[in-house]
């Protein structure tokens, strides 16, 4: 069966200033795959990921999703798309707790979310502090669990696996297959290196300096995925 596409990209280019940070020619993201962003730092994977969230608009070029450009308000600012959830460090930056901002988030599952993600003692004491408090890797957990959690069309996850140790990244790949597989999320993230993308993702893209040098087929595996 082939798979429906939920992003074209044509003759994208996005500047800030006089500085270059993407050119990209030709771009398809299709319906419920797991795409690994991959580049040094500076090679444009968090402006992609900001272009295809919406939060960032391109300076030229065609950016469709599901076959239409970003809705905009008068103001020609785009418009917030529910349905794609992007997730950085700074998405959960806050002085609450990690339970008071589960709670803000998710007010009627906030019990369930703290049952599968939140048990024993370590786990526990992470859901009483600040989130100010806690380390990287544990923001780099939160966020993703967040993102799982809000059951979005797409999920986009910037510099995955960066400050995370590997048994840590094995239980958040494993709550993303799984919600890929079930719900048949499309999810993109982006790595400065592929070694966790190649284990997981259908398809990793390389950019390097604002343009894709290469793309690569990644995991097969077969699945039986919802359609969103």
């Amino acid at each position: 069966m082939e798979l429906k596409q939920i992003y074209d990209i044509n003759n994208l280019k996005l500047r800030f200033d006089d500085k270059k940070a993407l050119e990209i020619k030709t771009l398809k993201f299709h319906n419920g795959l797991i795409y690994g962003i991959c580049g040094n730092f500076g090679s444009g994977k968090t402006s992609l990921l900001k272009v295809l969230s919406g939060e960032t608009k391109q300076t030229s070029g065609s950016v469709l999703y599901q076959g239409s450009p970003f809705k905009r308000n008068i103001f020609g600012t785009i418009k917030e798309q529910k349905d794609v959830n992007y997730l950085d460090i700074s998405s959960v930056n806050t002085s609450r707790t990690v339970g008071q901002l589960i709670k803000r988030n998710f007010p009627s599952k906030t019990q369930q979310i703290k049952s599968r993600h939140f048990t024993g003692f370590q786990m526990e004491a992470l859901w009483k502090t600040s989130v100010n408090l806690i380390s990287e890797g544990e923001k780099h957990w939160l966020k993703t669990v967040m993102g799982v959690e809000k059951d979005p069309r797409v999920l986009l996850i910037d510099d995955y696996g960066l400050y995370i140790d590997p048994r840590t990244e094995m239980v958040l790949r494993k709550k993303i297959l799984k919600m890929n597989n079930i719900l048949g999320t499309t999810i993109i993230l982006s790595s400065h290196s592929d070694y966790f993308l190649k284990q997981f993702a259908s398809v990793i893209i390389y950019l390097d300096n604002g343009h894709v040098s290469k793309v690569r087929k990644g995991f097969k595996r077969n699945s039986v995925r919802k359609n969103k």
